[in-house]
């Protein structure tokens, strides 16, 4: 009875090494087939690999400022030397000078002389009359000393204007004004007032016809 006992208990140990023997395979297998996390690894290093780096950025950065335009050289602060009003221009110089005009002259004109121009710039004569902008015209300045100037056509009445000398940018440089007067009448100008003559400038005449005779009479009281 003993000995069956034994063979018995010794038939479950075998068969329980058994089962114990086929249910380790399947684990190992699934740590087999189961990705591991050293094989991991390379996929992350190779996602770096394919990003692209930092220092790689900074040639396009660069390449970006050299493509793009430079910034234009500022233009230098242009200055107003000299604004003439007057009745004409010869020989790049104003003629017929003033403040006051008379309204049958035709022709007004504004003369300016600029300084301070690198390369070509431009200003504008802004002409007024009262408060109203009646013309705009706009003029080049080729050198760093440069004689420029606009006229207008005296069509707009009695009153006072201003000529603004105005850069690009809307910078008023300066400016000169004028007052457009009536012109004095044609017969008043041709026929000038004859002097007054005083009673003492009538009588002298007479005293010196006087003279004489009284002369002439001296010798008798003698």
């Amino acid at each position: 009875m003993l000995k069956q006992t034994l063979v018995v208990l010794s038939s479950v140990l075998i068969l329980s090494g058994v089962c114990f023997a086929q249910a380790m395979p399947p684990k190992e297998q699934m740590k087999e087939t189961a990705p591991a996390a050293a094989q991991e690894q390379p996929a992350q290093e190779q996602m770096k690999e394919t990003a692209p780096p930092a220092a790689q950025e900074q040639p396009a950065q660069e390449q970006m400022k050299e493509t793009a335009p430079a910034a234009a050289p500022e233009q230098p602060a242009l200055v107003l030397e000299e604004i003439q009003i007057c009745t004409g221009v010869e020989d790049r110089q104003p003629t017929g000078v003033g403040t006051v005009f008379p309204d049958d002259l035709g022709k007004l004109y504004c003369f300016t002389k600029i300084g301070g121009a690198m390369g070509t710039a431009y200003v504008y004569h802004v002409w007024y009359f009262g408060d109203t902008e009646i013309a705009r015209v706009k003029l080049p300045v080729k050198s760093p000393s440069w004689r420029t100037w606009s006229s207008k056509m005296l069509n707009m009445g009695l009153g006072s204007g201003r000529v603004e000398v105005v850069s690009e940018s809307g910078e008023i440089l300066g400016k000169a004004e004028f007052e457009i007067q009536a012109a004095p009448k044609a017969e008043e100008v041709e026929k000038p007032e004859k002097p007054a003559v005083s009673e003492e400038e009538k009588m002298a005449p007479t005293e010196q016809k006087m003279a004489p005779s009284e002369e002439k009479e001296a010798p008798k009281g003698q």
